[in-house]
């Protein structure tokens, strides 16, 4: 799923405990666009959203990532989840950059990485750069691999 930047797309700001339940990747989806609002990054970023169940709890966003992870960066992140790791509680990743369309070997790389980090409970990575927002599919990671 692609969706290009468009105010008309942009779903309005709420607080946590009134953003719509993330139920699936569209809804997923929805939610990081209401969070990002418009698309452009001043530097490579990496967004960790926290959900209890399907209800939205925290979110992290961690500014001037790698634009290429090194293990070093994925093990951070996992231990920085390893006391959330449990149900219901569960983390999405998005990774975000600079620049335009298409994916990156950088951005195949960190979802790669991120994926599975919530083992087979986890959300799909999503990939965001200057111009869209897309879920990281299947062939993305195979491509990364």
């Amino acid at each position: 799923m692609t969706t290009h930047d468009d105010h008309d797309d942009i779903p309005q700001l709420r607080r946590p405990e009134d953003m719509p339940p993330v139920t699936d990747q569209a809804s997923l989806a929805h939610a990081w666009r209401a969070l990002m609002g418009e698309l452009g990054f001043a530097s490579p970023q990496l967004w960790l959203l926290f959900l209890d169940g399907d209800r939205l709890r925290n979110l992290l966003k961690v500014e001037d990532v790698p634009l290429d992870p090194t293990d070093r960066e994925l093990a951070g992140v996992r231990s920085l989840l390893e006391p959330v790791a449990d149900r219901p509680r569960s983390c999405a990743f998005l990774y975000a950059r600079p620049g335009g369309p298409g994916r990156t070997p950088g951005d195949l790389a960190w979802a790669r990485g991120l994926t599975g980090v919530f083992g087979a409970a986890g959300w799909p990575v999503h990939l965001a750069n200057d111009v869209e927002l897309r879920v990281a599919a299947p062939d993305d990671l195979a491509q990364a691999g």
